[in-house]
């Protein structure tokens, strides 16, 4: 599948890429991941099988965290469309790629992680062959945004126990 790039930087700077966004919970994911994400993997599969371009999040409700799949020309996520249309705005056509994005300040510095799945050719029929790595990619991340919500929280007791106590006066 191929785009053309005028049109997919027409379609995405106006909004007209559709999506879905699925919630759920930080332990939800951890615990089952192929569960949770499965209709996110699923929407993009539905989307690519009508010809369009898609995406779809998991947003977590107890964290700061967006895991995304969409499809795209580029390895950029689609809300960088004017970073995009730089880069390539001067060829006519390419390549639909699947990407799965981790999108929060607790995965990195940056606080944006992408990889390319596939091209999007090769995701249609075979979701259930690119789910396992997928899912590792995921747990694999999900992890990191668990440790790093460890570390807040032991900091968070570090700094309680250093502060001074507060004195009440005696009557």
């Amino acid at each position: 599948m191929e785009k053309d790039v005028t049109s997919f930087i027409d379609d995405a700077t106006n909004e007209k890429i559709d999506g879905k966004t699925f919630t759920g919970k930080l332990d939800d994911v951890a615990a089952d991941i192929d569960g949770v994400m499965k209709p996110v993997y699923n929407y993009i599969e539905a989307q690519l099988n009508l010809g369009k371009l898609g995406y779809a999040e998991l947003k977590l409700t107890d964290a700061d965290v967006a895991i995304r799949l969409e499809t795209n020309l580029i390895n950029l996520p689609l809300q960088e469309i004017k970073r995009i249309s730089k880069m390539i705005s001067d060829e006519d056509k390419l390549p639909v790629n699947v990407y799965i994005l981790m999108i929060s300040p607790l995965v990195n510095a940056s606080g944006l992680r992408i990889d390319e799945v596939s091209s999007a050719d090769d995701y249609i029929g075979h979701v259930a062959d690119y789910a396992k790595t997928m899912n590792e990619w995921v747990a694999q991340h999900i992890e990191a945004v668990k440790d790093h919500l460890a570390q807040e929280a032991e900091k968070e007791k570090e700094t309680h126990k250093k502060a001074p106590a507060k004195r009440t006066a005696k009557k």
